[in-house]
């Protein structure tokens, strides 16, 4: 063994230690990982993209060197995991990878009048720390049995929205994020949060437009701005998302709900590992070349580039969208269509 595999094989016992790996029925040795790497066919540069379009390889690629050049080891491994994850691993399941909806208004209305009322009575507390917000942590209201409402009468929306066939997962809420917070940039977990939607309930009456940042698998930054009552579904393990820019006003709330697969396959598969799998074997090795794309700083799962403007660079080329939207229609990257299907002609409109 070479003094550079045995620093490389410290180092992912490192990273073992602080959690960032995931255990099989063997502890993840750089040898294994190496060997489950080949067996995959996987190669340096990539020789695919999932999907495989000009723009997602784009998208990827930049990010690849940006994790090349992160200085620190624990954050450069972990923005390769999410990179590689997001890029070739992770499949998706429709052709955008973003749409925007609206959901019932009966639903709408009971969550919109329950924010209020809980709001204005004080009945909130502070939500634990949460690593991808920045500024104030957010506030919390709490109502389970709400929540859950979202989680199955939204699942059919989604479904058709995926094509698929859906587990449920989660419904997170009810959050109200607080003035001057951003949510960074980021995906979600790889096993369970594949197939999601963030509902926009309600805002104080001070705020401001607070756009949704999406990726999408055509290589477009989108910048989706959401009326109370607005759907965004996203393919959240995949796209990178968030809101890089500053909330300004008392209150902002939304629910987060997420699915995953129903095919019992897809849980058969350890989704987490299968990131470390696609990291290339020369990752942990410096950069012999000038950087061409802006610095990434790396908080937890998250990151900015705080060379730019709201601390995202490609918001200067950004494709602007806002509601509110129509109940069972999709508008997406490049056309608006019925949710429920219908006569394609009558039924779809190109963007």
């Amino acid at each position: 063994m070479t003094m550079i595999d045995r620093i490389v094989a410290v180092l992912l016992l490192l990273i073992q230690i602080l959690g960032l790996i995931s255990f099989t029925s063997n502890a993840l040795t750089e040898e294994y990982r190496t060997e489950q790497y080949h067996k995959r066919g996987y190669r340096w540069p990539p020789s695919f993209f999932i999907p495989n379009t000009e723009g997602w390889a784009k998208l990827a690629s930049r990010r690849f060197e940006q994790a090349a050049f992160v200085p620190t080891t624990k954050e450069k491994y972990d923005l390769w995991i999410q990179s590689v994850s997001s890029a070739y691993i992770q499949p998706n399941f429709t052709e955008t990878g973003w749409g925007l909806t609206r959901a019932p208004q009966d639903l709408v209305d009971t969550l919109r009048d329950t924010i209020r009322g809980a709001y204005d009575e004080g009945d909130y507390r502070s939500e634990h720390h949460v690593e991808v917000i920045d500024g104030k942590q957010p506030l919390f209201i709490s109502r389970p049995k709400l929540t859950r409402r979202v989680l199955y009468e939204l699942e059919p929306l989604h479904e058709a929205w995926a094509g698929i066939d859906l587990k449920p997962h989660t419904a997170y809420g009810f959050r109200l994020y607080q003035n001057e917070s951003s949510l960074l940039m980021h995906v979600d977990k790889s096993d369970t949060h594949i197939i999601s939607c963030i509902l926009h309930i309600d805002s104080s009456d001070d705020a401001e437009d607070w756009p949704i940042v999406i990726e999408d698998f055509y290589g477009n930054t989108n910048e989706v701005v959401l009326t109370p009552g607005d759907m965004l579904f996203y393919e959240s393990s995949k796209c990178f998302h968030g809101r890089p820019s500053k909330f300004i006003g008392s209150w902002y709330s939304s629910i987060f709900v997420n699915y995953y697969p129903a095919d019992p396959a897809w849980m058969e598969e350890d989704h987490h590992l299968e990131g470390h799998y696609g990291v290339p074997l020369n990752w942990h090795e410096e950069p012999d070349w000038e950087q061409q794309s802006p610095t990434a700083e790396v908080i937890g799962t998250s990151l900015r580039e705080p060379e730019c403007e709201d601390n995202w660079c490609e918001l200067q080329n950004s494709v602007k969208w806002k509601g509110p939207a129509e109940f069972d229609y999709i508008i997406t990257t490049d056309r608006k269509y019925k949710l429920f299907g219908g006569d394609d002609e009558e039924d779809e409109e190109e963007l």
